[in-house]
């Protein structure tokens, strides 16, 4: 829905057919995901979207880890949630799928896209001699209810469809990697308990059920998470949701526990596997839980999964307006893979810990406590795990910042607006349109006016920028403030310009106030390249928009 809601907010919503196989149970609708870290708030942020999951949701800052005995033990478990900086959602946004769906549902009816359920996506055929771009996929459908089949003829065809993915399947794409013997129970509903810190993220160390998942809820509800080991299973002829209850019960003592309402439950095994391919054919991308599966050890499914969509849409959307080459969509492989093999890894640690086993290959003390080093691990994967250190392979890097660089998340900076002096932040002024922004951090122009002026006058006599397909928008960041921005400037500004005057702008990104310089973000707001602020800026510019764009 998120890839979706993107292609149509970026003007294809005539162009989007998106179906789901199962119409979603009253059960289905409560479980599943829950937890959305910092860089995911943002990425949302961008398109419109979090504005409504934070009216919803329950806003996590606070953690707390227990012993076996009940006692508070520090530096454990969740305790990197409190310590999530450099960003305005610097917080878990915990809110279940059933709510997170239904505001993306609505938003993309008002875009005139409706999700179609039940509808099955029964055969898949790509025709490869066709040109790229062009109608290479047929896909056949069968309407759940009515049984009606369609034939529907597409240029791309993305398979958001979970572990068990047919379009993964239909296209014999190998998924590798492999799926433990253990089992995981998640459980969630109204409760009471005598818990002392209960509405928080918290763990408790059990010796019965390893690193038990609390994680207080939306709408005053919470989630009990933790590993049911063969030991236990045995004494379940049939596991259904009265043992689901009692074995949660056990898995949190010494503290009491009582459910008043059950709204979801699950058992699963844990496994970790990567789809060989994330692109095939040119035609059919693979995103979320169709092309990675891992633990929910670490909270990170829903993450990954629009950490995917957002990396694809603007890519897609550019492609389909004639605006970037098809080469652009190979990079949604080469940039995503290499991150979640890395979430990977870290799970495959997590996972082993969170059932009281040390990590494959373990070459410290063996009878270490997996509860104390799951907290280092925890720690160690912090910024990887709220998104915020995730980056790319640098395509064009003339970056002269040591503090961001090229492939690196822009940071959400704090600036004031011209005239009435509002606070606002740099991420709300370019929200993700499938657009680049240059962002002109213009620095004290009394040191840097000269380059302002030579930056003016290339772009008056550019060819590439005086050009209306160009997909660009453009930012003025001054490091002074003053009542006429093009006087303070000493030239007109090069779009909104913005005042930093305490330079804390400049300095988290790492720009001299004296030099100025220019930065090239994505639409998804990581850094494309960094460029000194002078004559040759708008050169250096176009031979990046030459090598990723459509651009002669």
């Amino acid at each position: 829905m998120v890839t979706a809601f993107q292609l149509a907010k970026f003007g294809h919503a005539k162009s989007i057919a998106i179906i789901e196989k199962h119409p979603k149970s009253a059960q289905d609708q409560y479980g599943r995901a829950i937890t959305l870290y910092p860089r995911s708030s943002e990425l949302l942020d961008g398109l419109g979207l979090a504005d409504e999951l934070a009216q919803d949701c329950f806003a996590c800052r606070k953690t707390v880890s227990y012993d076996p005995n009940g006692v508070e033990v520090q530096g454990r478990g969740w305790s990197f949630m409190e310590n999530m900086k450099d960003t305005q959602w610097d917080f878990a946004l915990v809110l279940r799928q059933k709510y997170q769906e239904d505001i993306f549902r609505r938003r993309l009816k008002e875009l005139g896209v409706s999700l179609e359920a039940p509808v099955e996506l029964t055969d898949v055929k790509v025709d490869e001699t066709v040109p790229e771009g062009g109608y290479k996929i047929t896909a056949r459908t069968k309407d759940g209810v009515t049984g009606v089949e369609e034939t529907i003829m597409c240029k791309y065809l993305v398979g958001a469809d979970g572990g068990r993915s047919f379009v993964r399947r239909a296209l014999e794409i190998p998924f590798d990697g492999t799926t433990s013997e253990d089992k995981w129970v998640r459980i969630d509903g109204m409760i009471e308990t005598d818990m002392p810190k209960s509405r928080v993220y918290g763990a408790i160390e059990s010796p019965t059920h390893g690193n038990v998942l609390w994680a207080a809820l939306d709408h005053g509800a919470t989630r009990i998470g933790f590993a049911f080991t063969a030991e236990r299973q045995k004494a379940y002829p049939v596991f259904n949701e009265e043992a689901a209850v009692a074995e949660a019960i056990a898995s949190v003592k010494p503290f009491s526990l009582k459910f008043n309402q059950v709204d979801w439950w699950t058992i699963y095994s844990v496994g970790q596997r990567i789809a060989r391919n994330f692109l095939t054919k040119g035609c059919v991308f693979l995103a979320g839980d169709a092309c990675h599966t891992h633990s929910s050890g670490a909270a990170q499914g829903m993450n990954t999964g629009i950490h995917d969509a957002c990396n694809l849409g603007w890519k897609l959307s550019l492609v389909l307006d004639g605006l970037a080459p098809h080469s652009l969509l190979e990079t949604y492989e080469s940039e995503r893979l290499p991150n979640v093999q890395k979430l990977i890894n870290y799970d495959k640690d997590i996972s082993r810990l969170m059932t009281m086993q040390l990590p494959l290959g373990w070459k410290g003390d063996p009878n270490a406590d997996p509860n104390e080093i799951l907290g280092v691990v925890m720690e160690e994967a912090s910024t990887f795990t709220s998104g915020l250190s995730i980056a790319f392979g640098r395509s064009y890097d003339d970056a002269q910042s040591p503090a961001v660089s090229p492939g690196q998340r822009g940071p959400d900076v704090q600036l004031t607006k011209p005239g009435t002096n509002e606070a606002t932040r740099l991420h709300r002024e370019f929200p993700n349109n499938a657009r680049f922004h240059v962002i002109v951090f213009a620095g004290e122009p009394d040191h840097t006016s000269s380059s302002l002026k030579l930056l003016s006058d290339a772009l008056g006599v550019s060819k590439m920028f005086s050009g209306v397909a160009l997909p660009v928008s453009w930012i003025t960041i001054a490091a002074k403030s003053g009542p006429s921005a093009c006087e303070l400037l000493g030239v007109m500004p090069f779009g909104k310009i913005f005042y930093d005057e305490k330079q804390t702008a400049h300095l988290r990104y790492g720009v001299d106030v004296k030099a100025g310089a220019v930065f090239l973000m994505r639409p998804d707001g990581w850094v494309a390249t960094a460029v000194k602020l002078g004559a040759r800026t708008v050169e250096e510019l176009e031979i990046y928009f030459q090598n990723i764009l459509q651009m002669k």
